[in-house]
């Protein structure tokens, strides 16, 4: 059998209390993604969310949220972005997996020699992300125990800048200790991340990467001109992703989806 791991991936839900976002339902987009999920990958590990699940991060977000989720048939993992909140998250969603104290970031071991590794890149205050010493001594503490394992990583924030303009301007700050902990460890296959609302892939300090859509609204390419003041989000579609993993392999498969009729 090619493959033995399935992960559905998703990111930057964008959840609101009337579900409108940016000028579209992001509630519809993601009970259509449910649905598919439901429909098509039930037999999935888990599905991981990287971040920005909420757009205010309010108490009303996360249970509005929540019960957009309660149909979902597979294992959610979810992961904190730079529009949540950590105290309303780790209420509402308390953490799924150990990870160092106060922050939402964690270990979650897969059946067989899988690992995902998921952090907190959210910086109070700031769309920026940051990464400080407590939650790098932890990863680095992760990478010395998976060494025996395949290890995912998953993050909000891309550790650098893709050439997306204005999205460049909100990095994870300092983000060169994150490179070189993930380039040191040869175990790490892959790193995922959210927070552009583009699809984006490549490497980092040999450390391959892909970015994804958002379940909600996208951003603009960087050759068009905008800015944040008159910012209309294009006619993209949102999208999930299914990570496969096999004993030779790593496939991510991204999919669109439609808004319902």
């Amino acid at each position: 059998m090619p493959f033995t791991h399935k992960i559905v991936w998703i990111s930057d839900l964008h959840q609101t209390v009337s579900g409108q976002v940016e000028g579209v339902n992001s509630r519809a987009r993601l009970h259509q993604v449910v649905e598919q999920v439901n429909a098509h990958h039930a037999d999935a590990l888990c599905c991981v969310a990287s971040g920005d699940l909420c757009d205010t991060g309010t108490a009303e977000e996360y249970t509005a949220l929540s019960t957009a989720l309660s149909a979902l048939r597979v294992p959610f993992l979810p992961m904190i972005g730079n529009h949540d909140n950590r105290p309303n998250m780790m209420v509402a969603l308390p953490r799924p997996g150990t990870g160092p104290e106060g922050y939402y970031q964690y270990r979650h071991d897969l059946d067989g020699n899988v690992t995902l590794l998921c952090l907190d890149t959210h910086l109070l205050g700031s769309d920026a992300g940051q990464m400080d010493a407590a939650r790098l001594d932890w990863l680095a503490s992760e990478l010395e125990q998976t060494r025996d394992r395949r290890v995912l990583v998953f993050a909000h924030h891309p550790p650098g800048p893709l050439g997306l303009g204005l999205l460049d301007d909100m990095p994870l700050l300092d983000h060169q200790p994150l490179v070189d902990l993930l380039t040191s460890a040869p175990q790490v296959e892959h790193l995922c991340v959210g927070h552009v609302h583009r699809p984006v892939s490549g490497v980092i300090g040999r450390v391959s990467f892909t970015a994804l859509r958002s379940i909600a609204h996208q951003t603009r390419p960087p050759h068009q001109t905008w800015d944040w003041s008159n910012f209309v989000a294009p006619e993209e579609r949102p999208q999930y992703a299914v990570i496969l993993i096999g004993p030779d392999r790593l496939v991510i498969q991204m999919t669109d989806i439609e808004d319902p009729a």
